[in-house]
């Protein structure tokens, strides 16, 4: 009974967050699928050509480009699409907390919130970052099943996920990390360096598509003209400042729920390095938001007229605007690193933390930097989603474990 109404939790939990989707669909602007439908028409809905097109014309995201046109026709077929795929993703982020399956289900609405992803119109964008990602989490989740069946969906789920050239990074890095851990343990390697292997070809394949070459041509026009005059380093420290500055200065949702369950947590381990720590950036941010003059707002200044330059100066401004980013992201990892008990998830969840912020910095690489918007913060999300439900899950069994020792 109880795995019942576990079930249907979890399964009302994925109809409401698909259905938003489609809902944004209807009361937003539509964005990219107005185009689509013109493309469908051209293509003569032949999806799978459309993809195949495009990975020389414009996008190396080939299945993830073809699954676009499909739904942007078939709205309806999205919806089940979406459940579908909502449902994969939840049943897999379950294995983060076993005593609450349901809590993955609920805090999705807050890590990966659907009005965070309706710049390019809700079910293009839909299709090109969530449904990859949820993909790529049950991929990560299950390869190792022993059931055969569920090995081949992990894997055609992997091989869809890693078209998305964001992903395919951020899978590259999290099955590094597990390789490297496998082979400390003396564990079987094969299934790691496949899947690695996989994704290495997935930011290859994103690197040599002629489409991504015309289309980065294209949006350098578009979007930033100056970008062929930066060099890599200059690229970064923009990027790193377009990170920060939205991540720390204006902050999103999912960040201060992440601070404030790591803060609490540090408060339940009564660690007073944490709770300073983490106490220090909520209060920064806090203070920002009510609008009082802080040193973010000087930092939010200075991430303003970089955009608006178009060019990154190594002077003590800009350096200093990174340093003290880099500073506080710095202090977060440390604070979460001292409340973590176990050595070995404290070291994944620091490396989890550091990967999302390498995921949302490859947009560094692209004259799109400053047009994307929230949905480039995908990585980041996944990793504090993922990190949010373990030290919650830790405060609940820590929780009833000192319950159960008082009783």
């Amino acid at each position: 009974m109880k795995n019942k109404k576990i079930n249907i939790v979890l399964c009302l939990s994925s109809f409401i967050y698909t259905i938003q989707f489609y809902i944004n669909n209807k009361i937003t602007p539509v964005g990219d699928q107005t185009a689509f439908l013109e493309y469908a028409k051209e293509f003569h809905y032949n999806y799978l050509f459309f993809g195949i097109d495009r990975y020389f014309t414009w996008s190396s995201r080939l299945l993830i480009e073809s699954a676009t046109l499909l739904f942007s026709v078939h709205e309806k077929l999205f919806i089940a699409a979406a459940f579908l795929a909502t449902l994969l993703l939840v049943y897999a982020l379950r294995k983060l907390t076993p005593s609450l399956p349901w809590l993955p289900a609920l805090l999705i609405f807050i890590f990966l919130p659907a009005t965070e992803f309706l710049s390019a119109g809700s079910i293009p964008t839909y299709v090109n970052y969530i449904f990859p990602a949820s993909l790529l989490l049950f991929a990560l989740f299950f390869r190792e099943s022993k059931n055969i069946w569920i090995n081949m969906a992990s894997l055609l789920c992997f091989l869809v996920a890693i078209m998305q050239e964001q992903l395919a990074v951020y899978a590259f890095l999290w099955l590094l990390f597990e390789t490297v851990l496998a082979k400390k343990d003396k564990k079987p390697l094969l299934g790691n360096l496949c899947y690695l292997a996989l994704s290495a070809l997935g930011i290859i394949s994103a690197k040599l598509s002629p489409g991504n070459a015309l289309r980065l041509e294209k949006n350098i026009v578009s979007w930033f003209p100056n970008f062929p005059n930066l060099n890599i380093f200059q690229k970064l420290g923009l990027g790193f400042l377009e990170t920060g500055d939205n991540m720390l200065s204006t902050s999103f949702a999912f960040v201060m729920v992440f601070l404030l369950v790591l803060f609490v947590y540090a408060l339940h381990k009564k660690n007073v390095t944490a709770i300073a720590l983490s106490g220090f950036v909520i209060l920064n941010i806090f203070s920002q938001k009510m609008g009082w003059n802080t040193i973010f707002g000087t930092l939010t200044g200075i991430s303003k007229v970089a955009r608006e330059s178009g060019t990154f100066s190594f002077n003590i401004t800009y350096m200093s605007a990174v340093a003290f980013y880099g500073l506080l992201l710095l202090m977060i990892l440390y604070a979460l690193w001292l409340v973590v008990s176990d050595c070995k998830e404290k070291i994944w969840l620091t490396y989890l933390f550091v990967i999302g912020f390498i995921g949302r910095m490859v947009i560094s690489l692209s004259p799109t930097l400053y047009a994307s918007s929230t949905r480039t913060f995908l990585p980041l999300m996944i990793s504090l989603f993922i990190i949010t439900c373990r030290l919650l899950y830790h405060l609940y069994t820590e929780y009833q474990k000192r319950q159960e020792d008082v009783l």
